[in-house]
């Protein structure tokens, strides 16, 4: 989720109650999470689907479970004041304040460095307003990969192996929520839910139900698993988490004027007839992730099978 201003129904007339009713409806039975449910739900099972067969047997069966896990992280809202702080900021990465500079792999480095750049100061922000999303991603990467060394040497049947298995499965889940976020320009960019700079000359929409009209309302009902699957990528050996998902995220942040001109165009407009370009971009963004997502689970796997890195002290 990255909802960060209230948005509101108003009902012009009577005339339109009705609709007004609907919507409220669909926001009550569908809250403004990353994707929605069916969106990360789509990335995760379609992640899934494209797996190489030399993973695991364990995790090749768990398909269902993999995709049951894509919308867990925002299953946690509102749990706790502690746990929504924790939490939040790492579903995204708002580009536009970190332009320019070269991201450290520790994300208590990244703080360090938006105070001593002075981005902290320029834009009148928090230490975490930016967001953390690459950090997460990498971090989950990494520790799926120590699991799966882990399991490597643990005994067929053994209370340990499967116990790491279910660690191994809930790991990965939870990273597909965050890599789906990230195939998402809202979550790259501070036009995150309505255009934020003063200067609009394209015109673009400014209201604040911008974010959750693309990815939870119009890719509940217009995207499904063929349009995902039908656009995934080969799988790619991935060994940099962190480059990739940085990578990963400029491109979501350079596709962001083209997200606001498919909104312009009314082409996520809930009563609106599909549009093959709406439909389009969403698939592509979703099979993106997926994509991605696939590849760090395969990669982690693969990994796994080399010796650690010793760390420098």
């Amino acid at each position: 989720m990255k909802i960060r201003r209230n948005s509101q129904f108003s009902i012009l007339n009577s005339q339109f109650a009705g609709v007004a009713v609907l919507l409220i409806s669909l926001a009550a039975a569908q809250p403004a999470f990353a994707w929605g449910e069916h969106g990360h739900l789509l990335s995760n099972e379609a992640a899934a689907l494209g797996l190489p067969t030399d993973m695991p047997h364990f995790f090749l069966e768990a398909y269902s479970e993999l995709a049951w896990l894509g919308p867990e992280p925002d299953r946690w809202r509102n749990a706790g004041e502690s746990l929504e702080k924790w939490g939040f900021p790492d579903h995204f990465l708002d580009h536009e304040y970190v332009e320019g500079l070269e991201l450290p792999r520790s994300r208590y480095d990244f703080i360090e460095l938006m105070e001593s750049s002075g981005r902290l100061k320029r834009f009148g922000i928090e230490n975490d307003t930016t967001g953390f999303s690459p950090w997460r991603i990498a971090e989950l990467s990494e520790m799926l990969t120590n699991q799966f060394r882990r399991w490597r040497f643990t005994t067929p049947g053994s209370t340990e192996r499967r116990a790491l298995e279910s660690e191994i499965i809930h790991t990965a889940g939870n990273l597909g929520h965050y890599v789906a976020d990230a195939a998402n320009p809202h979550h790259a960019t501070i036009h995150y839910n309505g255009w934020a700079s003063a200067e609009n000359p394209a015109g673009f929409a400014t209201d604040c139900d911008t974010h959750s009209r693309f990815e939870s309302q119009f890719v509940s009902h217009a995207v499904d698993l063929s349009h995902v699957v039908g656009k995934m990528g080969q799988p790619v050996a991935r060994t940099d988490y962190f480059a990739t998902a940085v990578d990963f995220l400029r491109e979501s942040n350079q596709l962001v004027d083209d997200l606001y001109v498919l909104d312009r165009a009314k082409a996520f407009d809930l009563f609106s007839p599909r549009t093959e370009p709406g439909v389009s971009f969403a698939s592509e963004r979703l099979a993106a992730g997926a994509s991605l997502l696939r590849d760090f689970w395969w990669s982690a796997w693969k990994n796994s099978a080399r010796a650690p890195r010793r760390r420098e002290d």
